[in-house]
């Protein structure tokens, strides 16, 4: 009897296996009816040369009717080349249609479940781990991903119904080659569990020496880092590097030949051993009239059919175990996540915003010091507010906790009155819009970048007054798909490569047109030539009128533009007032900073 602990392991990779093959049901359960037919097929396959040469060989010895013998020949060809090519054209059917578009399916819940996270959690190494867990979960050599799932379990489907037939023909002519099976399942359940533990223990090497491997080919292959590993001449080390890795890769794979050579032979002998003693037995029995020749052929049929389906069966519950292992990490990631983030309240305002940072603190995770330290301070409608300080001063940080990209390690923040982090997130997040220093671009099309959300529902005259005010109208006109010209060459080659002012440009429209009452620009002229600089400088009260806009910048021309000014350093509030105040103070921060700027652009 098992215990309750293998009990309950059991019971969890049932579970699992169930959970996808729901989750292809809900997905498209004309699979199933596919699928049936498939494992159909598979089980008669064999079944027709158990059944099929004992007719023909008894009609040959009885001297019958030679149309008899030329029509069962005829119906074994055709039954044989029709089922061969049913089996195989089903097996193809589902592997292209359904198994690989099943996986891509899988694969972008993992994108969408990502993308649910909190983003602190997208930054912690144990989540990323995770994450790289659970995609190798579903699609990993090892194991086969859902292509070797599915497969694994139509073949242990089916073999276990041609298992029950063969073992009711074998029992009812002699249960003594039911024994000779056993002890050829016996042996052979032991070679596969010691080969199975050889290929584990090889592929955990590997795996690791494959990462690196296909992060250099990946890195060779990306056009952007072409200028670095031409400029600093790292391609021949690079290339070593990945021959390296080929190296490591064949010698472990000649690890594992040579560790598993003697189970692949004590398999042959195993083999061997059972057919001598399966034609010695039949042999007896034949001599001794107890069985004809056309049984003799069926029965020998039988006996290597029944071998052959149970050490399947065997290998199968093998490969469903190798694919639960990993698979655990999918379902564990997609349905047992907690690191979603919360809140339900619906976040509406109607007479005006306000936000207060009440004694915030914070750190990153795994770190000890505090990037910010009890920040206290009050945001109103159509606030104007420039937050300047050194490299590392707290600034981004600052915005992220806005943003709630990050939650204060201690305080809070609150909008009108009310914790942000009880808002429902993506209603408070239509309220704010930013560009962060670090933004990324999609290789989508500029207007398909500049609406994210339903770009085919709005006309492209809607964001031409966009294209002007960011100040990108010469360019896209430029450019012969206009503003459907997609951002970058990755996988279309009519693409363009815009310059880093061009894509602050297109960032800064997006964020534009999203139109909340919230507007963050961190670093937004920092790509930007001089000219185009001052456009935005002129254009920032346009762009902002009537929104609370947070500018945060290393060029202290910009605070001109801004209402209040925040000086942060070493993840305080060191400073605040307007540019002409702090300005007057020859031992502030800003005043310092400003005048070592100032000598610059003099110069």
């Amino acid at each position: 009897m098992r215990n309750n602990g293998e009990k309950m392991k059991i019971e969890k990779k049932f579970s699992i296996i169930f959970y996808f093959l729901k989750k292809m049901w809900d997905y498209k359960k004309i699979f199933f009816l596919i699928f049936s037919f498939y494992i159909t097929f598979m089980i008669i396959q064999p079944l027709v040369n158990v059944f099929f040469p004992r007719m023909i060989i008894e009609e040959i010895c009885s001297g019958n009717n030679n149309k008899r013998i030329i029509m069962f020949v005829s119906i074994l060809i055709s039954t044989t080349f029709i089922i061969n090519t049913l089996v195989a054209l089903f097996d193809n059917h589902l592997s292209k249609i359904y198994y690989e578009d099943f996986n891509r399916l899988l694969e972008a819940g993992i994108g969408k479940k990502s993308m649910e996270l909190k983003y602190s959690a997208t930054e912690d190494k144990k989540t990323l781990d995770y994450i790289n867990d659970a995609k190798l979960g579903i699609n990993n050599a090892y194991s086969g991903g859902m292509t070797g799932f599915f497969k694994a379990f139509s073949l242990f489907v089916s073999n276990c119904a041609i298992m029950l037939v063969t073992v009711i023909v074998v029992v009812k002519y002699s249960p003594i080659l039911i024994l000779i099976v056993i002890l050829n399942v016996i042996i052979n359940t032991f070679v596969s569990n010691k080969q199975n533990d050889i290929k584990l223990s090889q592929f955990n090497k590997q795996s690791q020496i494959e990462r690196a491997y296909f992060y250099l080919l990946h890195t060779l292959s990306d056009i952007k880092y072409g200028k670095d590993i031409r400029l600093f001449n790292a391609r021949k080390m690079m290339i070593d590097r990945a021959d390296g890795y080929n190296l490591e890769q064949a010698k472990i794979g000649k690890a594992l030949a040579e560790k598993t050579r003697k189970y692949v032979i004590i398999s042959q002998l195993d083999m061997a051993f059972t057919t001598v003693i399966t034609y010695f037995v039949l042999s007896m029995m034949t001599l001794k009239h107890q069985i004809n020749i056309g049984e003799f052929t069926m029965l020998a049929t039988s006996v290597a059919t029944l071998v052959l389906s149970m050490n399947n069966i065997l290998q199968q519950v093998l490969n469903l175990n190798k694919f639960v292992k990993y698979a655990d990490k999918y379902v564990e990631f997609i349905e047992k996540n907690t690191h979603e983030n919360i809140g339900i309240k619906e976040c509406v305002y109607t007479n005006g915003i306000k936000i207060e940072f009440k004694n915030v603190s914070f750190k990153y995770p795994n770190q000890s010091e505090y990037a910010l330290r009890n920040i206290n301070m009050t945001i109103c409608d159509n606030d104007h507010l420039s937050i300047v300080g050194l490299n590392g001063a707290g600034k981004s940080t600052f915005i992220k906790l806005l943003c709630r990209l990050y939650e204060c390690t201690e305080g809070e923040i609150l909008l009108n009155g009310t914790n942000i982090l009880e808002y429902d997130y993506e209603s408070y997040i239509r309220y704010v819009a930013a560009v962060f220093q670090d933004f990324n671009l999609l290789n989508f099309s500029i207007k398909e970048n500049i609406i994210a959300d339903n770009p085919d529902k709005v006309s492209d005259e809607m964001i031409q007054p966009l294209i002007d005010e960011v100040g990108l109208r010469d360019k896209i006109e430029s450019l012969p798909l206009g503003i459907h010209t997609p951002v970058f060459r990755y996988y279309d080659m009519r693409g363009f490569e815009p310059s880093g002012g061009e894509q602050q440009k297109i960032a800064i429209a997006r964020a534009l047109y999203k139109n909340s009452p919230i507007l963050i620009l961190d670093e937004p002229t920092a790509a930007l030539d001089p000219i185009a600089e001052k456009e935005v400088y002129e254009r920032f009260n346009e762009m902002t009128d009537g929104k609370i806009a947070i500018f945060i910048s290393h060029r202290l021309a910009s605070c001109k533009f801004c209402k209040n000014i925040l000086v942060f350093n070493n993840g305080e509030i060191v400073e605040r007032g307007v540019h002409d105040e702090l300005i007057k103070s020859p031992d502030g921060l800003y005043s310092k900073m400003f005048k070592a700027q100032e000598k610059y652009y003099s110069a």
